[in-house]
């Protein structure tokens, strides 16, 4: 697969914990906890493809901007939601993936802008890779650099944000920060403080600079539109993970307000390559992985556990549970229990 950025460039960090500058690179095994390493997001996972999940994450966090090179092998859905004093901008890295982020399919580099308290659904594919940065929302909407059109857009941003297409916007503001980490690697004590603020400011600059030139030169942004079969899906989706325990009539005939069943199953499709009805399934299967994963859960057996998110059929439960996951029921525990402190 080709891609704009290779992560093994940045190389290995050890951690440096000090007041305004962290380095790390993560490779991880575990979806819930790459989830938990973004800062100025609240990030919750749902592993969509089959087979053990493997992650990498580069972070570096430079005074009150955060960057994130993230990297999975597996295909997944992300309920995001932004801290209420952080924007968030959104860069896909690979150059082939069809379904990058929600569905969008443009073939022109975009970048995807969630608002502070904004929360979004979003589907990655198989192998894709993201840039992703959080910035203080007061020091963007102040900075001298940001027209006051542009000033407005920010403000009047929907709550589930805006994908803005446009390559020159996407590949500076992605060299600019790819340049921003580059600078504060093996950066010295002697000199941490200064260089942390000259790249802060630096970075700041490029962002606010970057979309009012673009603002300038259109007279506004190209935003990409929503398809109906998105917002279907969305709504779907909505309905199916609170009721996915129990998918009865009643929410049968909610989903049947939606569209039709062949519509339902093909925006289904689009987005997570399967139906409804297995989508829900692989839901159950995260919340019995959750609890079995989960202290408060140590003494309910596996069977009872299962039982609780609709899985009626042990042998069915681990045959489902063993090919998703990679592992049986019984290794998640297991695993568990090891890790725990003592």
């Amino acid at each position: 697969m080709n891609k704009y950025v290779d992560l093994n460039k940045f190389g290995d960090f050890e951690p440096v914990n000090v007041q305004s500058l962290v380095l790390n690179k993560f490779h991880t095994e575990d979806l819930d906890f790459h989830a938990k390493l973004f800062d100025g997001i609240e990030l919750e996972a749902v592993q969509l493809s089959p087979g053990a999940f493997k992650g990498s994450l580069f972070f570096a966090l430079v005074d009150k901007l955060s960057f994130h090179v993230s990297h999975c092998a597996q295909a997944l859905e992300k309920r995001i939601e932004v801290h209420p004093d952080k924007f968030m901008f959104c860069i896909c890295l690979c150059e082939d993936c069809s379904k990058a982020i929600l569905g969008i399919t443009d073939t022109e580099p975009w970048i995807y802008v969630l608002p502070p308290g904004g929360k979004a659904v979003a589907t990655t594919s198989v192998d894709c890779s993201l840039l992703i940065m959080t910035v203080d929302c007061e020091e963007l909407l102040t900075h001298d650099n940001l027209t006051p059109e542009v000033r407005n857009w920010f403000h009047k941003l929907r709550r589930d944000g805006e994908f803005v297409r446009s390559a020159r916007l996407t590949h500076r503001i992605r060299e600019d920060a790819f340049l921003t980490i580059q600078s504060v690697k093996g950066v010295d004590s002697a000199n941490q403080s200064r260089t942390i603020k000259v790249v802060h400011q630096a970075m700041m600059s490029s962002i606010s600079t970057c979309f009012s030139l673009e603002w300038l030169e259109r007279g506004e942004f190209a935003v990409i539109h929503r398809s109906p079969a998105l917002e279907r899906f969305l709504k779907a989706r909505n309905l199916i993970a609170e009721h996915a325990v129990n998918l009865g009539h009643d929410i049968s005939q909610a989903l049947s307000k939606l569209g039709s069943k062949r519509s339902l199953e093909q925006a289904f499709a689009l987005h997570t390559n399967m139906g409804p009805r297995s989508y829900a399934r692989i839901i159950r299967l995260h919340k019995a992985r959750r609890k079995l994963r989960d202290e408060r859960y140590r003494d309910e057996s596996i069977g009872n556990i299962a039982a609780q998110e609709g899985f009626w059929d042990w042998s069915r439960f681990t045959g489902y549970y063993s090919k998703h996951f990679g592992e049986l029921p019984s290794e998640t525990r297991e695993k568990s229990t090891t890790q725990s402190p003592n």
